[in-house]
């Protein structure tokens, strides 16, 4: 085989710039390969994956995979970055630069793995996590990255030696050897003294090493990048990391650090004997790449799953008139109607349904005076006070991704007596709501409660129509709800952002890209603004305006996982941009206010009680591979060790509130914290 030609791909936003080296794979066995990008770390450059010691992507270009060798910003001949936070700034640099590799030189259909060190696997990572919804990512293969609060002394010791250097140079002693390459024992002297050495590493860029001390960089990790990571990943680090002196002495800090990837579908994690950080230049470099293929090659899509046109995508959202299923004649239509909307869309408006408008009407006009009580008043029912996380969130509480979601809600739930004191504390997800003083706003509970109950007779309707439609007996999904079936509303006010507000090109997050975790969720929009925004499968935004007299209707997590990706949950946001809040007309519509319905299943749930039997014919409808990877990926997560699953999300709601968690569950958000404590206080140069 030829040597694949390098081709250069650039990238440059503000104060920032970086280049990969894209080398096509072999022809002859390329098909269904995805990109292969990589990303190098602190002090080295693309040389360290490809280099005349070896070639990591000649290894996979053989094997037919595209792949994209990046320089990052300050390395390989690019300029110092000028922002003080580059690693942070440069994620939608390098979302950039991979989509313009992927656009323009590979054919676009077969998906992308990150495979990042050190730094770069930090990088890697917050990609996944911060531009997920923009790259097609299958997988990440992270090697070396440990979050920490303390550093390796021979670190410390180069910046307290240079400071303001914009570079920072590692003199090759005994000391930065091992901390860089491990002991004697795993090191491969001919690769040390080969000239190539020279071309491999490069001074660290000062400022990313400070941005990475910096204390506000592992809070992200911990508490941002790790729970947004939702792809498969492979989490590796050395037995003799930055500071480690064996496997016994990393394993309680890699086990803890691999514990908060609990939203990954799939992890493998591990800790590699015979090397040191930089695993690649070690006697032992083969079993890295032995470890990284076998990841890699359980994620090659089947077929193409995306920008295909064998592939269904949409460009609206299609309307369905729930009166066609009380007659015989016009029922198998909307059957047709209703399968083509939850495999190939995962989103739908229904009208006429079996709610009562007047009951409708009451909730929204209720929602929004509660919504409007002076903020002393929604407080007396803040989160806070409930051990069941229900009640009053304040602007801005959310967040998805690195930016605050700006709104401010209520969360109601069926109603349902507290767990008794025996129960496992993860039963306290279901209880008894917060209700606002009925002094002040009379008839609220009722008007919640009433639609609630509303809801739940339809969405057990909708659901034994979504069955027939996939030819399954109308009941099949029923003995996944509970009795009574557990519900959450809320009640959510997108207040118009200041007029100051800077406007990115993905607009202003009213609600972060995600997709819903229920079974199926009915929206309520209660106000005429557009904002709720739908991603099709080429990756556009299509507007779900407002459509007077409907619901809208969409697929959850939940009901993609138990169909095998059959029904498709179909990634959404709401955009808050200006326009959003103007009428035809030019006035201001004021607040947008939407009252969306999360339908729950049962939380005793396991594999076996999950099963379905759905027909061949209709499996054969998941012509996207990467929706029936995901779906058997979360299917696994959700069913295989039920309680452990539930106890791990309800120490992840408690960390995350820990206002309720100190109030209801000290005990637990103590032993949860001081795990965190016990990392976080080891003496510096014990983990990195």
């Amino acid at each position: 085989m030829a040597k694949p030609e390098n081709t250069i791909v650039e990238a440059e936003i503000p104060g920032l710039r970086a280049h990969g080296i894209f080398k096509q794979g072999k022809p002859e066995v390329r098909n269904h390969k995805p990109l292969l990008v990589l990303i190098h770390g602190g002090g080295t450059n693309a040389t360290y994956f490809d280099n005349d010691i070896y070639s990591i992507p000649g290894i996979f270009n053989k094997a037919g995979f595209d792949v994209l060798n990046i320089n990052r910003a300050g390395y390989g001949g690019n300029p110092l970055p000028e922002s003080k936070h580059p690693l942070l700034s440069s994620i939608p640099l390098y979302s950039s630069l991979i989509r313009k590799a992927y656009a323009d030189h590979t054919n676009g259909q077969n998906g992308i793995i990150l495979i990042g060190h050190s730094l770069g696997a930090a990088i890697s990572l917050s990609l996944a996590a911060f531009e997920g919804q923009n790259l097609p990512i299958l997988g990440i293969s992270a090697l070396g990255i440990i979050p920490t609060r303390d550093h390796p002394a021979v670190v410390v010791k180069a910046l307290e030696a240079s400071p303001g250097n914009p570079r920072l140079a590692f003199e090759p002693s005994p000391d930065s050897v091992e901390t860089f390459m491990g002991p004697l024992s795993v090191l491969d002297m001919e690769v040390l003294t080969h000239p190539a050495m020279l071309t491999i590493f490069e001074p660290c860029v000062t400022s990313e090493m400070l941005e990475w001390f910096d204390p506000t960089w592992y809070e992200r990790f911990v508490n941002e990048i790790a729970p947004q990571i939702r792809v498969p990943l492979q989490f590796l680090a050395a037995e003799y990391e930055l500071g480690w002196r064996g496997i016994e002495e990393g394993r309680p800090t890699f086990d803890w650090v691999a514990g908060l990837f609990t939203n990954t579908p799939k992890l493998d994690a591990r800790i590699l004997p015979g090397g040191g950080h930089n695993f690649e230049l070690g006697k032992n470099a083969a079993a890295l790449q032995e470890a990284r293929e076998s990841f890699i090659n359980t994620l090659i899509p089947r077929a193409p799953f995306s920008q295909n046109p064998n592939l269904p995508t949409f460009n609206d959202i299609p309307l369905l008139d729930f009166a066609s299923t009380r007659n015989p004649a016009t029922k198998p239509s909307f059957l047709a109607a209703l399968r083509t909307a939850i495999v190939d869309v995962g989103f739908l408006y229904i009208k006429n349904t079996t709610i009562s408008p007047s009951i409708q009407e009451t909730l929204i006009t209720k929602g929004i005076e509660a919504l409007e009580l002076p903020l002393q008043e929604k407080l007396k029912v803040e989160m806070a006070n409930s051990m069941h996380f229900l009640g009053y969130a304040r602007l801005g509480a959310e967040v998805t991704g690195m930016k605050a979601d700006y709104r401010e809600q209520y969360d109601f739930a069926t109603e349902v007596p507290a767990p008794g004191p025996e129960e496992p504390a993860h039963r306290n997800l279901r209880g008894p709501n917060q209700w606002p003083d009925e002094s002040i706003i009379k008839g609220f509970r009722t008007a919640v409660e009433s639609y609630l109950e509303e809801i739940a007779t339809f969405a057990i309707s909708f659901s034994r129509l979504i069955a027939e439609a996939l030819d399954m007996p109308a009941n099949s999904f029923d003995r996944f709800f509970e009795t009574p079936q557990h519900n959450k509303l809320k009640l959510v006010k997108y207040p118009a952002p200041p007029l100051n507000t800077p406007i990115p090109e993905s607009g202003i997050q009213g609600v972060g890209a995600h997709k819903d975790g229920s079974f199926l969720t009915f929206l309520l929009q209660a106000t005429p603004h557009a904002g709720l925004e739908i991603q099709n499968k080429l990756g556009d935004w299509i507007q779900a305006a407002p459509v007077p007299g409907t619901l809208v209707v969409n697929i959850g997590r939940s009901l993609q996982a138990l169909t095998g990706g059959v029904c498709t949950a179909t990634t959404h946001r709401v955009n808050l941009s200006p326009e959003n809040f103007l009428a035809a007309n030019g006035t201001s519509l004021g607040p947008r206010y939407s009252f969306p319905v999360f339908q729950g299943i049962r939380t005793d749930l396991d594999g076996a009680d999950a099963s379905l039997k759905i027909p061949q014919h209709i499996r054969d409808l998941v012509r996207d591979e990467k929706v029936r990877s995901e779906a058997e990926a979360t299917f696994d997560k959700m069913f295989g060790d039920s309680e452990r699953v539930r106890e791990a999300v309800f120490i992840s709601r408690i960390t995350s509130h820990q206002d309720v968690g100190a109030r209801w569950y000290p005990e637990m958000l103590a032993k949860a914290l001081e795990a965190q404590r016990e990392f976080k206080e080891k003496p510096a140069g014990e983990h990195k």
